[in-house]
């Protein structure tokens, strides 16, 4: 067993899979895809090196001691990705936030990234910056860039659900809502830009009520 290596792939394994969840727990706003990358890297570098460093000139002779300590490493590891699955922590919190598809809203909600958003002085950025939809009613959301400079900018969910990617002035992004909840999200090139969804769901007559009140049609809902 070649220790070095074995320890150089230990440390790329535990530095990536920390970067990893790093960046998707929401810390980390600024070069978030560029860390997930680089960060997915080095813990492949690292799954790739251990079996060299545990085999290398034979397979190794493990102590009482030696295994004890094995096992409860990775008791321990196994425990913690368990945990994370269950709470919905890190990476696993895709899983949870999947959104369901469903059709455009009958009634569209606007949010406008104002002139001067790019400076980290302009406290107002999109606006209206917390907004409430309702399922089946207005869930649709269109956010434009109404920058005076051509500068991008981007409508990235804190857990990845959605990312507009870069659009420049005059542009526009669109989202779909699927299922009740808080979405907060931000501008990848512009942290301090922030903003939040909040999506309601009423019940099926409620919002057949409301609909016929606005004179819209109804959309089938869809499960959650």
């Amino acid at each position: 067993m070649d220790k070095t290596i074995l320890w150089i792939s230990v440390l790329l394994i535990v530095t990536g899979a920390a970067g990893v969840f790093l960046t998707y727990t929401g810390l980390s706003k600024t070069f978030e895809h560029g860390m997930q990358a680089v960060s997915a890297l080095l813990l492949l570098m690292g799954v790739l090196m251990l079996p060299g460093g545990i085999f290398r000139g034979g397979p190794p002779s493990i102590g009482p001691r030696q295994g004890l300590v094995l096992g409860v490493a990775v008791f321990a590891v196994a425990t913690g990705l368990t945990f994370a699955a269950a709470i919905g922590y890190g990476p696993f919190k895709l899983l949870s936030e999947t959104g369901v598809q469903i059709g455009e809203a009958p009634f569209t909600v606007f949010v406008s990234i104002i002139p001067g958003s790019w400076d980290p002085r302009q406290p107002d950025n999109y606006v209206p910056k917390d907004i409430r939809v309702i399922l089946f009613i207005n869930h649709t959301v269109i956010w434009t860039n109404d920058e005076d400079l051509d500068v991008a900018h981007t409508v990235t969910h804190d857990g990845g659900l959605f990312d507009s990617g870069l659009f420049g002035k005059g542009e526009s992004f669109k989202y779909n809502f699927g299922r009740e909840g808080v979405y907060t999200y931000h501008c990848v090139p512009h942290p301090w830009m922030r903003g939040s969804v909040t999506v309601e769901r009423l019940p099926d007559e409620q919002v057949k009520a409301i609909l016929e009140e606005l004179g819209a049609k109804q959309e089938s809902p869809a499960s959650s």
